[in-house]
């Protein structure tokens, strides 16, 4: 994803981007048992909460948006800042701001189906908001269908595991075909995401 401005720059040079979502134990595999357990993480933990107690400062000025940006930017790095201090709530809140405003960049338009897959995951597990997996499944379909590929994987866990109430075989089946199609096809592909794909076919007798 491309970098739009100083804060996403400062981000990319330290190892550390907008927030990505999977599932899995705490340590991104399954625990002993074999159940599937939630968790949020993000492409890399950031460096600098390794050198400081202090939370980040999701000021405009401090993550580089100014009279330049776009509402979208503003939302969307504020959002991705109060993520990273793990204040959900406030992160929720400018996600959805976002997702009410229309895109009128491709830029824009990136950054909103990431909010889309991002509020999925927040909605699906109640961080920062209730538990509304009616309307994650809702988020999660609209990024599918706008080419977000992480979420068709999310599609895949919450139709294929048994123990949500979202469970349906046949959507499992269509949605963890395509997420297998879709990772296999990345040079950069997670091997336990692929791995937690392969099973839930199996699963469900894909």
């Amino acid at each position: 994803m491309k970098m739009h401005n100083k804060y996403a720059q400062r981000y990319a040079k330290s190892a550390a981007g907008p927030p990505i979502f999977r599932f899995g134990s705490p340590w991104g595999r399954r625990d002993a048992s074999g159940k599937v357990m939630r968790k949020l993480t993000t492409i890399a933990l950031c460096l600098m909460s390794l050198l400081a107690f202090a939370d980040e400062d999701c000021s405009p000025e401090a993550i580089g948006v100014d009279e330049t940006s776009t509402k979208i930017e503003l939302h969307f790095y504020t959002g991705t800042c109060h993520y990273r201090n793990e204040d959900y709530q406030l992160s929720v809140r400018s996600w959805e701001k976002l997702a009410e405003l229309d895109a009128s960049t491709s830029a824009d338009e990136e950054l909103k189906i990431d909010v889309l897959n991002n509020l999925g995951y927040m909605k699906f597990f109640g961080y920062g908001t209730r538990t509304d997996k009616k309307t994650a499944i809702s988020y999660w379909s609209k990024a599918t269908l706008l080419g977000h590929y992480e979420a068709e994987y999310h599609l895949c866990h919450a139709y294929a595991d048994s123990d949500q109430p979202t469970y349906d075989i046949a959507k499992a089946r269509m949605h963890c075909e395509k997420a297998r199609l879709i990772y296999k096809g990345k040079d950069d592909s997670d091997p336990e995401i692929l791995e937690d794909i392969e099973k839930y076919i199996k699963k469900v007798g894909g």
